[in-house]
């Protein structure tokens, strides 16, 4: 099997300093690999040494199954074409003499641009959306437009393997989406190698990635088999939750936002549903308490959140009333704690357990908002009941907090 390029035990580095620490990798022809990283781990000197810019100090890069080094300057811009993160030109070249440029390898020194190369050359500006344009100079486009026209030069070159360093650097989201569609689609006629920063676009776009650390590949493999938490803390110390995007089916990620991890020394218990709760666990965290939750239903989302967070939570399976072996354990739980807080939660009559067993408890209660009732009534009795004894009403959670944090003092 030929492969679009590989790197056999490379070592690179910049006169003194190395970078890349005799790494391995072969890249299969046709999809869209993306190459992961922290800044400085050697993403974009893994690139420059596919691309011939770096020399490797020991080890072999093979392109189409032919060394680097074999090939002269014409016939490596056949192959692989190059598209850096800086879109700036010096010069007032119109969008169409960019674009032409890309045809000088398939053409001889002084040899004057055929109709052929007119065509190719319109048909990549047709492809990335320039056409309209094109007798416009190169400085006067927005950075989105100037890296759409740097594609369709290097689409001119009708290279078979294309090189993509941070090509959504400084982008808008439209344009960064915009700008990898139009990649996407460039495979599997044409081998896609790209660095990237954005780890939800790379795991919708990419078909393979290549995560990388220190110098070093971490992991290859598809989106699912490297974006794991456990690789991305590796790799990023960043901790993150992963979830499945419910219309690709690729992995999602949402970081934790540097939750403590040391639990703090006041307790509280959170009665919530419906997802009325998942902000309130992560911002008492934040401050520093420890937080319990439930009773919950299992695939209820603060269910979720709160198993995310680590929180103790009392849980009954989907679709089943609150129990009395579960309202025990809550009593439990609200004895246990400096306070409870009850969220503006959605009360049926299998949940409604949760209120009334706080009717007469000795520790305060704080009620965030309005019940959603579904019961006849028998929720709003029981938070009536709830207040008589003193419970506390807050308008939302930042109020709430204010209340608490005495607690913590």
């Amino acid at each position: 099997m030929t492969f679009a390029a590989e790197a056999k035990d490379i070592t690179v580095g910049y006169g003194d300093h190395t970078v890349l620490k005799s790494i391995s990798l072969d890249i299969e022809q046709g999809g869209f690999i993306g190459i992961l990283g922290p800044n400085g781990c050697g993403k974009t000197t893994f690139l420059r040494s596919l691309s011939k810019v770096l020399k490797p100090e020991s080890g072999v890069v093979y392109i189409d199954g032919k060394t680097v080094s074999s090939y002269d300057a014409k016939s490596f811009a056949k192959t692989v074409g190059c598209v850096s993160q800086e879109t700036e030109t010096g010069f007032e070249f119109t969008v169409k003499d960019i674009v032409l440029m890309g045809r000088h390898p398939h053409i001889g020194r002084l040899t004057p641009l055929k109709a052929e190369d007119y065509a190719i050359a319109e048909e990549a500006m047709r492809f990335t959306n320039v056409l309209e344009f094109k007798d416009r100079l190169v400085t006067e486009l927005s950075g989105g437009e100037r890296q759409r026209v740097l594609i369709a030069k290097t689409l001119a070159q009708q290279p078979r393997i294309l090189l993509l360093d941070e090509p959504t650097n400084h982008l808008d989201v439209c344009h960064q989406i915009e700008i990898l569609q139009l990649i996407r689609s460039l495979t599997p006629k044409i081998t896609v190698i790209g660095v990237l920063h954005d780890l939800n676009l790379a795991s919708y776009f990419c078909d393979r990635i290549v995560l990388m650390e220190k110098g070093q590949i971490v992991s290859v493999g598809t989106p699912a088999e490297v974006l794991t938490p456990e690789q991305i803390y590796q790799v990023f110390s960043v901790r993150m939750i992963i979830s499945q995007h419910p219309v690709t089916g690729k992995p999602y990620l949402i970081p934790q936002y540097g939750i403590p991890q040391v639990p703090g020394s006041r307790k509280i218990h959170v009665i919530s549903g419906g997802g009325s709760g998942a902000e309130l666990f992560y911002t008492l965290s934040l401050h520093g308490f420890t937080v319990t939750a439930g009773v919950l239903s299992a695939n209820d989302s603060d269910a979720a959140a709160a198993s995310v967070l680590g929180i103790d939570t009392i849980l009954e399976p989907p679709f089943s009333a609150v129990s009395e072996e579960s309202v025990a354990r809550l009593k439990e739980m609200v004895k246990a704690a400096d306070a409870v807080v009850v969220t503006a939660m959605p009360v049926g009559i299998g949940n409604i357990a949760n209120l009334t067993a706080l009717i007469g408890c000795n520790v305060p209660v704080y009620i965030v908002g309005e019940f959603e009732d579904y019961t006849g009534g028998a929720a709003k009795e029981a938070r009536r009941k709830i207040l008589a004894d003193g419970g506390i009403c807050t308008a939302d959670s930042m109020s709430l907090i204010k209340k608490l944090l005495p607690l913590e003092q």
